[in-house]
C-alpha cells in the first residue's frame, strides 16, 4: 500500500537523526547552557504530562509519536504552549490536518539545552526550520511574542519552558504571500508552478516487484521549477527580500511589458505575451540578501539585473511597506518604478563564428576546406575571441552573407556590425599585411512586415574593430522572440551583408571579416510605470 505524505514531521526527523547519530552530535554542542550538575531523573515527557495546564499539548505531542522521543535520552528543550492549542494559527501553507499539526509541534521544540537564563537576544532554530527569537522583554522571557510564565525546568534530556500563550507560526516570504489577498495575482502565477515530488530517498522501500522497487510509504515533497530560477522563498536557511507588487500595480507592470512581446499570430499573442511580461517583471522582484555586497549602492536581483539606489526616492523599493517573514522580508508595494528596459530589452549579440546556428545564407570559399574561415584572436578586443572570414566565391562579386537576427522585441533597436581590419590574425596584428578598406550593402528584412531597409554603399576605414551602424531606432513591430526554437530556418527577420567592391578596386577588399551583429534597445521612450 502506497502513502502520500509531503513532510517527514517530527517523528521522522527524530529516528532519522538518532539513526545516524547526528542527533547526539548537534545535542553536544548546546552544552556551553548547561552548567554541569546533576539533573532531575524526570523527563522531559514525564514532566509535561504532569503539568494539567499542558494536557492539549501533551494529547498533540502523543498523537503524533513524539512522547517516546520526549522520554528518550535525546535532548531537547520544549517551549510548551499552555491551555488550548488552536491549529488554524499555521496558515500559508498547502498542508493536510496532520501536516498542521506536526507543524504546531515544530514549532515548540529545538534540539540541545537552551537555559532562558543564558539568552539574552538569541535566535532559535526550532525543529520546523523557523527561526524564533527568544528574548528578555519586561522582566522575563519572551518566545517568539508570547511570554514565558514558567522557565529553566530542568528534565534529565532536555529544558522545558511554559509559555502563557502559543507561539506564533512564522511564515516563509513562499507562504505569506497566500495570507494578503493583496497579492493574489502574483501568488496565483507563481503557485501554478507547484507540484509533488517523489522524494525516494525520504521513502520506506519494500520489496523488489518484477525488478522495480516498492516503497511502503511514499513520500512526496513540494517543487516549483521558479525556485530554481529567482530563488527558494520556502527555504528557511536563507534570506531574501522579495518586492511584491499589489494586484493592481503587477497587473499594470505585466500590461507595460506586453507591449514588447506584440505577436503577430494573434494566438500566440494572446498566451505568449502573458507569459513572457509576467517571467520578466519577476526577475525584478528577488533578491538574495547575501549577494548584496554593493549596498547601499545597488541591489542584484537573483536573475542578475542591478537596481541602483534602489531604496531612495524614484527607486525600485521606494515607498514599499517592510513585512517580515522567517527567512526575510516582503517589500509590499502599491507603485513599483520600473523601467523595462533595466529587464526586458536588453542587448542581442550575434555572434558571427557561430555561423551553424544563425548563417541562413552565404557565398564564402576558402580554396582548402571550400568553407568559412573561422579565426580565432585572443586578446584582440574581438567579442568572444573569435571571428569569421568569408572570401569572395565569384570574380564579379564579394562575398555575401545573411545572418538571422533571433528574438527581437516589438521595440526600437540600434542595429550595428563590427567589422575586423584584414591584418588583424589569430597571431594578433600582423605589420606585414596590407590594411584594407571594405565597402558594403545592408539589408534588413522583416517576415512580417515584409518591410525590407536597404543601406548602399557604407565604406568600412579598415584600420581598426569598427562597429557601423546599420540603421539607428529601427522599430520592429511584431517581436519575433522564441528563446527555445532549435533552428533559425524560420526566424522572421534577416540582415544580408554584401561586400561590393570591384576587382579592379584594389584598395578595398572583397572579403567580409566579421566579429558579430549587435542589436542594442533605443532607450529613448519614457515605458517606466510611473506613468
Amino acid at each position: 500500500m502506497r502513502k502520500i505524505s509531503k513532510y517527514i514531521g517530527l517523528a521522522g526527523w527524530c529516528s532519522i537523526m538518532l539513526s545516524s547519530g547526528l542527533a547526539v552530535s548537534c545535542a553536544d554542542d548546546w552544552d556551553d547552557h548547561y552548567d554541569g550538575g546533576p539533573r532531575p531523573e524526570r523527563t522531559l515527557w514525564q514532566e509535561i504530562t504532569s503539568r494539567p495546564d499542558l494536557a492539549d499539548f501533551a494529547k498533540l505531542l502523543k498523537s503524533k509519536g513524539c512522547d517516546k522521543y520526549l522520554d528518550s535520552d535525546q535532548r531537547y528543550t520544549v517551549w510548551a504552549p499552555s491551555g488550548a492549542i488552536n491549529t488554524t494559527l499555521v496558515t500559508g501553507e498547502e498542508m493536510s490536518a496532520e501536516e498542521i499539526q506536526i507543524q504546531v509541534v515544530e514549532n515548540h521544540i529545538a534540539r540541545g539545552l537552551i537555559s532562558a537564563s543564558s539568552v539574552l537576544n538569541d535566535t532559535i532554530r526550532v525543529l520546523n526550520g523557523k527561526p524564533m527569537p527568544f528574548v528578555w522583554e519586561n522582566g522575563r522571557p519572551h518566545f517568539n511574542g508570547a511570554g514565558v510564565k514558567t522557565f529553566n525546568i530542568e528534565c534529565s534530556n532536555g529544558d522545558l519552558h511554559i509559555l502563557d500563550a502559543q507561539a506564533v507560526y512564522n511564515n516563509n516570504i513562499w507562504s505569506y504571500l497566500r495570507q494578503d489577498a493583496a497579492f493574489s495575482s502574483i501568488t496565483e502565477y507563481l503557485y501554478s508552478y507547484n507540484k509533488l515530488v517523489f522524494d525516494p530517498e525520504a521513502s520506506t522501500p519494500g520489496g523488489v516487484v518484477n525488478g522495480e522497487q516498492v516503497y511502503l510509504d511514499s513520500v512526496f515533497v513540494l517543487s516549483n521549477e521558479l525556485w530554481g530560477q529567482i530563488g527558494y522563498l520556502n527555504d528557511e536557511s536563507r534570506r531574501y527580500t522579495m518586492l511584491v507588487p499589489v494586484n493592481e500595480c503587477w497587473n499594470k507592470m505585466i500590461g507595460t511589458l506586453k507591449t514588447f512581446y506584440n505577436y503577430a499570430d494573434e494566438e500566440e499573442n494572446a498566451t505568449l505575451a502573458e507569459k513572457y511580461a509576467r517571467r520578466k517583471v519577476l526577475d525584478a522582484l528577488v533578491f538574495e540578501n547575501r549577494r548584496q555586497t554593493k549596498w547601499p549602492d545597488y541591489w542584484t536581483s537573483t536573475a542578475g539585473y542591478d537596481f541602483y539606489h534602489p531604496e531612495e526616492e524614484g527607486g525600485l523599493f521606494y515607498g514599499a511597506e517592510s513585512i517580515g517573514c522567517s527567512n526575510g522580508e516582503i517589500l509590499k508595494s502599491r507603485d513599483v518604478t520600473l523601467d523595462p528596459y533595466q529587464v526586458l530589452a536588453t542587448d542581442i549579440v550575434i555572434e558571427a563564428e557561430n555561423y551553424g546556428d544563425y548563417l541562413v545564407t552565404g557565398n564564402y570559399y576558402d580554396k582548402e576546406n571550400d568553407r568559412p574561415v573561422f579565426v580565432a584572436a585572443a586578446g584582440t578586443g574581438v567579442s568572444k575571441s573569435h571571428y569569421m572570414k568569408y572570401t569572395s566565391t565569384n570574380l564579379l562579386r564579394g562575398a555575401t552573407v545573411t545572418y538571422a537576427l533571433p528574438n527581437v522585441l516589438s521595440c526600437s533597436y540600434d542595429i550595428g556590425v563590427v567589422f575586423v581590419p584584414t591584418n588583424l590574425t589569430r597571431n594578433g596584428w600582423i605589420t606585414t599585411i596590407d590594411q584594407k578598406k571594405g565597402r558594403v550593402d545592408f539589408e534588413l528584412s522583416d517576415g512580417y512586415t515584409k518591410e525590407k531597409v536597404s543601406v548602399k554603399d557604407v565604406e568600412i576605414p579598415g584600420n581598426k574593430l569598427d562597429t557601423i551602424w546599420v540603421k539607428k531606432g529601427h522599430t520592429f513591430a511584431y517581436c519575433d522572440y522564441y528563446p527555445n526554437r532549435l533552428t533559425m530556418t524560420d526566424a522572421k527577420v534577416t540582415l544580408k551583408i554584401s561586400s561590393t567592391p570591384k576587382r579592379s578596386e584594389s584598395a578595398y577588399t572583397r572579403d567580409l571579416y566579421i566579429d558579430c551583429i549587435v542589436l542594442k534597445p533605443t532607450v529613448n521612450e519614457d515605458l517606466s510605470d510611473e506613468e
